[in-house]
């Protein structure tokens, strides 16, 4: 076989070996896991920071302003901020600004408290410790005192307890949400009486202290979409509450702008930014490992990395095989 036949072969290469590669190299690293280093950026460390800096008497939203088709990029970075939240036993409420986003709330809390996952909290419903309520017993660390001396024991493996109404509450969707968002500034009561699963959000002792959004600490909005500049008008503009952003790939320059001007805390962007986030969580001892994000990165840089060979044995091909000149001559005539 001469050589111009194997460059020439090479050029011609049937395209169901490429995807085949394609699938190989996405597979292997779920497999495998090369743990390839991740940097972390300013945009990313200022919203670890600044989470890292409250604690129990502070509170924080969490927007899941994303849909399933995000769902790879954005659900990381949510997952992430709410682990960090209950590690320092921050509370924290969740929103949906898309009506799919209440779903993905639900499922991003299961996760975190699944005994599957790694590092997970043992989750407490709002009725099964309705009896310490009324008795007075809402702090935390009194309520976990409490809870325990009856009886119950933490689980090999959990973090901790997390309880609902006290360190969480899930109040979904609503629509035309950047309406609810400025009227969260006044109450949130108002806006949602009842949570998600129909528990009465007035008696719950994370509403009691944290009234109104003039009252929380910060606002992460994980966004597919233009649920960002709802959270900068509507919150960050007229009461002056902290944002930060986590958005997609796609999307993450348009909002550098937000940083430079100071509007926002810091961004994640893409599978990247949540990445980063895992890679802080692990450094800084709040879990033991990293997390789907930083497996994901290994996927997306395997393939990248396959594609440059490609582009790089195509153009060898190409040039070797001399298809350049025959290019030019054609181009002549």
């Amino acid at each position: 076989m001469s050589a111009v036949n194997i460059w020439e072969k090479m050029l011609n290469v049937d395209r169901r070996w490429i995807f085949l590669g394609i699938g190989i190299v996405s597979i292997v690293p779920f497999l495998i896991g090369f743990g390839m280093p991740i940097t972390t950026t300013i945009e990313v460390e200022g919203i670890f920071d600044y989470v890292d800096e409250l604690g129990p008497d502070d509170a924080i939203f969490i927007g899941f302003d994303f849909a399933p088709g995000t769902q790879a990029e954005n659900m990381p970075m949510a997952v992430a901020v709410m682990r960090h939240a209950f590690h320092n036993r921050i509370p924290v409420f969740m929103t949906a600004y898309v009506p799919l986003g209440k779903g993905m709330a639900v499922a991003a809390l299961d996760y975190v408290t699944n005994p599957k996952t790694d590092g997970y909290y043992e989750r407490v419903l709002f009725e099964d410790w309705a009896d310490y309520r009324e008795a007075g017993i809402t702090n935390k660390e009194e309520l976990t005192a409490a809870w325990e001396s009856d009886g119950n024991v933490l689980s090999e493996g959990a973090a901790g307890w997390v309880f609902e109404g006290r360190d969480y509450v899930l109040l979904g969707y609503l629509p035309l949400f950047h309406l609810v968002i400025l009227g969260m500034t006044g109450s949130i009561e108002t806006q949602f009486p009842v949570d998600y699963h129909n528990n009465p959000i007035g008696g719950m002792p994370i509403l009691m202290e944290h009234k109104s959004l003039r009252e929380v600490d910060l606002a992460l909005t994980t966004s597919g979409s233009a649920a960002c500049t709802a959270w900068i008008t509507y919150a960050r503009e007229k009461i002056g509450l902290p944002i930060a952003f986590g958005v997609t790939g796609v999307m993450a320059t348009d909002y550098f702008p937000y940083i430079q001007s100071g509007q926002i805390v810091g961004q994640m962007g893409g599978l990247r930014g949540a990445a980063e986030y895992e890679v802080l969580l692990k450094e800084n001892g709040i879990t033991r490992t990293t997390g789907k994000a930083f497996r994901g990165m290994d996927v997306q840089s395997a393939a990248h990395i396959f594609i440059i060979l490609l582009i790089i044995m195509g153009n060898i091909a190409f040039f070797a095989g001399g298809f350049h000149k025959k290019t030019r001559l054609k181009g002549r005539r």
